[in-house]
């Protein structure tokens, strides 16, 4: 029943889509000729009967059917993106490859142009309602599906909880299943139904139709025991790993590659370790300096140096050896905001420092001090946006009482950071505040993408207009 079910919002789907795009080509007619006479010409039906046959291989090919009850819209607009990709190319091949091979092949292109812009938000906008009501009929109750958990340990509890706050994934949880109930506390052993024997017995006689395993990994037979149940009684066994000792609560997801048939599974999601996203980055950030560096720096740093030189004696510039990438140092330039003094390498400056001059309040407050490092940004040992860099004493003190604090430099630091921008800046007087800087630069290197650097960069600028407490 669940199988036809499934299959139905399958035929839902295809016969939505392929309304919209024969719609969409009607406008497409419309829009580049004012009328659908065309439409009925020979080589006009032909591309329509063609353009429908491209979608019934596209939507096989992309993926775009693969449909499950706990998908994210991004990997739905993910496969949407690569349907309509896949349609484009092989709908204007068409064109390219036969148009001097007879007449019946010279189409408008814009006629496919239109018809794959008007369909592509038509199409989006139909999955993501269609998908959205369908959640909101299984969070009624409909279409649920019967589930049991076998172990009961704080993986299999944090996956109970997931299954009662996502009702719109339409999982009904029944029970846990376990060995030694008595570790438990009672909230849990009240959900407790039997040892993990007990398990086969009850899913059969209540129909289950999903059995979920979060037992240890040294328990192997009983593991493999019941995946051989579910085969040979047509129960679908999934396996919830156990990964508490490995992962830390800010982590939300891993990835499992394959290693010719070996799956080797990676524990943090580092979207800079693909090179498009790098190449992306890079573009940017060379863009970027560029013109901070042609239209600000002619003008800009003359007037700074010439303050700093009749207010204080000492170098324009502040030039200091931090971490970078992959834990090298550089050397990194900056305004120089302190009088000349022997501390300045390895102690922070503080709120009334003595050794501030006052141009150098002004700079530190407005963030100006650090403009120098766009020169470092333009030779690739700095970025726009990353963790900031720190001085090598600090590296070295805080990485052996902080955890993951070397994880920073898997990417180059950067001007301004997701840290800064959320009040993470400044003095860390207390361990506490540099956990809360390690948190927040790693949580960035987990979740990068263009747009949240973006972000980054606007709030940036919206911090020096109105000035950061946290900057002295």
């Amino acid at each position: 029943m669940r199988k036809r079910i499934t299959n139905l919002y399958v035929s839902i789907h295809a016969l939505g889509d392929l309304a919209i795009l024969n719609f969409s080509y009607l406008i497409g007619n419309f829009f580049s000729f004012w009328n659908y006479t065309q439409v009925f010409e020979t080589k006009y039906l032909q591309l329509w009967i063609y353009l429908n046959v491209i979608y019934l291989f596209a939507a096989q090919f992309s993926g775009t059917f693969d449909m499950y009850r706990n998908t994210r819209f991004f990997t739905l607009l993910s496969a949407l993106l690569k349907l309509f990709a896949l349609q484009v190319v092989l709908s204007f091949s068409y064109i390219v490859v036969f148009k001097d091979f007879n007449q019946t092949f010279k189409l408008s292109r814009e006629v496919l142009m239109v018809t794959y812009i008007v369909a592509f938000f038509l199409t989006a906008a139909w999955r993501f309602g269609f998908i959205k009501l369908v959640r909101i009929y299984r969070a009624r109750g409909f279409n649920n599906r019967k589930v049991m958990i076998v172990g009961a340990g704080e993986t299999a509890q944090e996956f109970k909880k997931m299954l009662e706050h996502k009702i719109e994934y339409g999982y009904q949880f029944l029970g846990f299943f376990d060995d030694a109930p008595e570790r438990y506390p009672l909230h849990v052993q009240k959900h407790i139904l039997g040892s993990v024997s007990d398990a086969k017995q009850y899913a059969m006689v209540h129909q289950i139709d999903e059995l979920f395993c979060a037992l240890p990994y040294q328990e192997e037979e009983k593991i493999k025991d019941l995946i051989e149940f579910g085969d040979e009684n047509l129960i679908r066994v999934k396996i919830v790993p156990d990964l508490s000792r490995f992962l830390t609560h800010h982590l939300n997801k891993v990835e499992i590659d394959y290693y010719g048939q070996i799956p080797v599974m990676t524990l943090r999601n580092e979207p800079l370790e693909n090179i498009v996203n790098r190449f992306i980055k890079r573009f940017f950030d060379i863009i970027f300096s560029l013109v901070v560096l042609t239209f600000v720096f002619w003008w800009f740093v003359p007037l700074i140096a010439l303050i700093i030189k009749l207010t204080s004696r000492g170098p324009v510039f502040f030039v200091q050896t931090r971490s970078g990438i992959k834990n090298k140092s550089f050397e990194v330039i900056k305004f120089r905001t302190m009088y000349v003094n022997r501390k300045a390498d390895v102690q922070q400056a503080s709120k009334g420092d003595s050794r501030i001059t006052p141009i150098g309040k002004f700079l530190r407050k407005t963030n100006l001090d650090e403009l120098p490092q766009f020169f470092n940004v333009f030779l690739g040992q700095m970025s726009v946006v990353g963790p900031r860099p720190h001085m090598l004493k600090h590296t070295q003190e805080y990485s052996k009482i902080i955890d993951k604090f070397m994880v920073r430099h898997l990417v180059k630091p950067g001007i301004t950071g997701w840290a800064q921008v959320n009040g993470y800046r400044g003095e860390t007087r207390e361990v506490d505040d540099m956990e809360g800087r390690v948190r927040a630069d790693v949580w960035y290197i987990e979740n990068w993408s263009f747009g949240l650097d973006i972000k980054i960069i606007v709030m940036t600028i919206i911090n020096m207009l109105r000035g950061d407490e946290n900057a002295f």
